[in-house]
């Protein structure tokens, strides 16, 4: 994407300065309306992405469900039958689906989309932060009308950008140990990425963003969520990055064990120098076994995305 392209994401410097990477914040962008985010075209881009030989993930970079639908009648873009785009659209308005497109940065078009966005979040977050960077991503949902996303966590930076329909998203402070607790993130990091567990109890503490076309939201990195759509469908795009290991996951983890061996570790960011301490043992740990293993801790897809996106940003 060449370094004179009109921005897409904006947000208030003030505003991404206080809570960037801490709370959920509002921004703006310039995305709805665009004809490659109309339904016709994303179904023919997600068959696409299920046929891919060389997914970035080894189950692969399509996923979809029709919740409580007979698995009889569900939708399967990968079936070479399932050709009818104008059908395949109208199963999505009417039914109960939930389509999820992973490194849609691959599909031309979308990756200059892409490239624009995650430049425009760096020039709010500084470059610095790039070598703190383990791999950029943007994922598409589409979701069929009245459908809810259960409640999780994510372990990527995002920001999550409406270009069709309406929904709510309901955020919590990840700092509350009332409703995050450490055992469950270290878990979530260690063993389990579904051991956040939803607590109704404290739903009157949720931060709710009513998004719709023009607008997104800021996600930081373990922030706790559900999200209800509305009465259409829903488009949405998620820019993100995760942090290399040593930023959040490996600390997490070194405390699960800790845990494990029933010592009652501190919470991150209690005592920071502890915190270098057992996030860089595990750290190096890992690296040895990747060593031993021969295994990269970034696909070659992945690094040569992350190269690129250094070389748009020195253009800029």
């Amino acid at each position: 994407m060449p370094a004179t392209s009109k921005p897409v994401i904006d947000c208030d410097r003030e505003i991404f300065a206080k809570t960037f990477n801490q709370l959920p914040h509002e921004v703006h962008h310039t995305l709805a309306g665009n004809p490659l985010f109309q339904l016709p075209a994303l179904v023919e881009m997600a068959k696409r992405v299920a046929a891919r030989t060389n997914p970035h993930r080894s189950q692969g970079d399509f996923h979809f469900d029709q919740g409580s639908v007979d698995t009889n009648t569900q939708l399967d873009l990968r079936d070479p039958a399932r050709n009818d785009t104008a059908q395949l659209v109208k199963e999505i308005e009417n039914g109960h689906t939930w389509i999820i497109l992973k490194h849609i940065e691959r599909e031309p078009g979308y990756r200059e989309v892409f490239e624009t966005c995650i430049c425009d979040i760096i020039d709010l977050t500084g470059k610095k932060i790039v070598k703190d960077i383990k791999w950029f991503e943007a994922i598409l949902f589409i979701t069929s009308p009245n459908r809810v996303t259960d409640y999780h966590i994510d372990q990527e930076c995002s920001w999550l950008l409406q270009i069709q329909g309406n929904k709510d998203i309901h955020f919590f402070n990840r700092a509350d140990k009332d409703v995050l607790p450490d055992d469950e993130l270290e878990r979530y990091w260690a063993v389990d990425n579904l051991a956040s567990r939803y607590k109704p109890q404290y739903e009157s503490r949720a931060m709710v963003f009513h998004m719709r076309p023009g607008t997104g939201v800021h996600s930081p990195v373990n922030t706790p969520h559900w999200l209800q759509n509305g009465d259409n469908v829903s488009v949405s795009l998620n820019i993100n990055f995760q942090f290399e290991e040593h930023a959040w996951e490996n600390l997490y983890k070194a405390n699960y064990y800790l845990r494990r061996a029933g010592l009652t570790p501190a919470s991150p960011g209690k005592h920071p120098l502890a915190d270098r301490i057992k996030s860089s043992a595990l750290t190096l740990a890992q690296a040895v076994r990747r060593g031993l293993k021969r295994r990269p801790s970034v696909l070659p897809e992945a690094r040569q995305d992350y190269y690129r996106i250094l070389e748009i940003l020195e253009a800029r």
